[in-house]
């Protein structure tokens, strides 16, 4: 496996400190759901910041075929605290929310499966190394990132993102934008709170129109329809027509639908 992709600094640690983060070399969506769902997980250590139990794992393929080793990130549901408005299980909506974007062909969201792990069945979801020093508000005035974040917009508004912080826009080091901690998606009730607001009154555009089309056209997969219940399926569908009949982004007129905090 390559590792000329440079190690990122462990945020938890002091400047010197080793990192648990390991180089890797790019590897395709295919390959790395086969080593989450098959591979033995080792917990690296706990993931700082985070309010539910969310841990750094390294996942080693089952045999010594051609496999690489990588790392996940695991969030088992037994870590998680509870909430009035959102159901058990939040790890199944981390795994509905790649199988979203990956139906969609947006990227966005890393891998991630719902499998068994040390602290019983949680999500696993591949680790991208990033730049830490970036988020949505150090991003947002990039020309470079803008189609992307167009993107990360409308895929909100559909998957209905209750907590899109800033600090859960990253900027991987293999150049491509990704959003992560997408436990709080697709509740049948409309709960969108994001800080993803610059692109109100942008046109959809004939790409991201295509593809929710598309969507609609061809129904959700199994694997998406799986991990959410009859109402949440069909409020998917729902919010997926309303982006495309709008043609265009939204904008929010009570200028509370912010999560907190921001980042």
């Amino acid at each position: 496996m390559s590792t000329d992709t440079p190690a990122p600094s462990d945020p938890a640690a002091g400047d010197g400190a080793p990192s648990p983060f390991r180089a890797r070399g790019p590897i395709d969506d295919e390959t790395a759901v086969e080593v989450l769902a098959a591979g033995r997980l080792e917990v690296l250590g706990r993931m700082p910041w985070t309010s539910n139990a969310t841990f750094l794992v390294d996942v080693t393929p089952p045999d010594d075929g051609p496999l690489p080793l990588i790392q996940g990130v695991y969030k088992p549901g037994r870590g998680e605290r509870p909430l009035h408005d959102f159901p058990p299980g939040l790890y199944r909506r981390e795994a509905a929310a790649w199988e979203l974007a990956n139906l969609l062909g947006w990227g966005l969201v890393p891998p991630t499966i719902v499998r068994d792990g040390p602290f019983g069945e949680g999500s696993v979801q591949l680790y991208v190394p990033c730049d830490y020093e970036e988020h949505y508000f150090t991003l947002h005035h990039d020309p470079d990132r803008v189609a992307d974040l167009r993107r990360l917009a409308a895929f909100d508004l559909v998957a209905n993102n209750a907590d899109r912080k800033a600090g859960h826009v990253l900027a991987g080091l293999d150049g491509h934008l990704w959003a992560i901690d997408n436990a709080l998606c697709f509740h049948h009730q409309f709960k969108v709170r994001t800080v993803v607001w610059d692109f109100a009154g942008d046109p959809l555009g004939d790409d991201l129109a295509g593809d929710l089309d598309r969507l609609l056209s061809d129904g959700l997969s199994d694997g998406l329809a799986d991990l959410l219940d009859s109402f949440e399926r069909d409020a998917v569908v729902t919010r997926a027509r309303a982006v495309l009949d709008a043609g265009e982004l939204p904008a929010d007129p009570s200028g509370r639908r912010v999560p907190w905090p921001l980042v």
